[in-house]
């Protein structure tokens, strides 16, 4: 899901990293003072070039620029900000931004088990040509499950509250291992890591069709969130298969990323031609974050 997912991301990647420092450094009453911090902050940068939600994607999808900012605390509460930006050459803007107060949590010492809930309200401007911008807000649980590290299932729930329109619901399955390829600093932990990635989506998509005369014609149209529309088309379905390798380079509190993405659509309709819309596409993404 190439979306504001990546705030819990943050959150886990944060929670991670100070919670394996504190139980692996204890012995140095220093560090112990700097273990006791019960605050962290992530602040990053990432580029998409194509903003999709579910693996669905709209004609008038845009690359965009996300500057993210996610307090969390030691006890796995965080919140988290995200500005969108436009940066489709001539037309780029500010899109609006996104609020996620959430909470990350494992059921175990070895965090081979845990998940993480979350809120987010979206602040996007109604004329906005990322595919966000019909969303008011959603509801997000994840669960992961990563048993002696060997391979990690991911499982999310989304509820997607729509400005206008019914609400949907958006589940993915994810699987994905982390390969460490070069280890460096002073516990190993920094050096350059890849995660191929497999994820498979499915869920509600909500759209109203009507009929509109133009110019003595009559024009089925198909869109999502409009309530000006006559009649709901609702199912529950397949949605997307994606595959992924994010490739990573960690220095001391910095991170920069960079992941390929090809995207597999399933059960997709331009309901103007009444055609599948089901081609193969690739997107990508690449950032940089540092914890403080």
């Amino acid at each position: 899901m190439i979306k504001p997912k990546l705030t819990i991301i943050a959150a886990l990647l944060v929670y991670s990293s100070f919670k394996a420092t504190a139980q692996q450094l204890q012995a140095d009453s220093a560090i112990r003072k700097q273990a006791a911090k019960s605050l962290f902050i992530n602040a990053g940068l990432q580029y998409l070039s194509d903003l999709t939600y579910a693996g669905r994607r709209d004609q008038s999808t845009v690359p965009v620029l996300l500057p993210t900012f996610t307090l969390i605390s030691t006890k796995g509460f965080f919140v988290a900000g995200i500005g969108y930006f436009d940066v489709n050459g001539d037309k780029s803007a500010a899109e609006g931004l996104s609020i996620t107060p959430g909470y990350v949590f494992s059921f175990d010492k070895k965090k081979e088990y845990g998940g993480a809930i979350s809120f987010t309200k979206y602040f996007i401007t109604d004329n906005s040509p990322i595919i966000l911008s019909s969303f008011n807000a959603t509801i997000d649980g994840q669960l992961h499950f990563n048993p002696n590290n060997i391979i990690k299932l991911t499982l999310d729930a989304s509820y997607r509250i729509g400005k206008t329109g019914p609400n949907d619901i958006i589940n993915d399955a994810e699987l994905s291992k982390e390969v460490q390829l070069t280890k460096s600093g002073k516990n190993n932990k920094d050096g350059l890591k890849i995660i191929p990635t497999l994820t498979l989506y499915s869920g509600t998509q909500s759209f109203y069709r009507t009929s509109v005369t133009s110019n003595n014609s009559v024009l089925n149209i198909i869109s999502p969130g409009d309530t000006t529309q006559s009649q709901q088309v609702r199912q529950y379905t397949l949605l997307a298969l994606s595959g992924s390798m994010q490739v990573t380079y960690v220095i001391k509190t910095w991170q920069i990323s960079f992941t390929p993405y090809l995207i597999q659509p399933y059960n997709q309709f331009d309901y103007v031609t009444n055609k599948p819309q089901n081609g193969l596409y690739f997107l990508f993404t690449t950032g940089v974050s540092v914890t403080f």
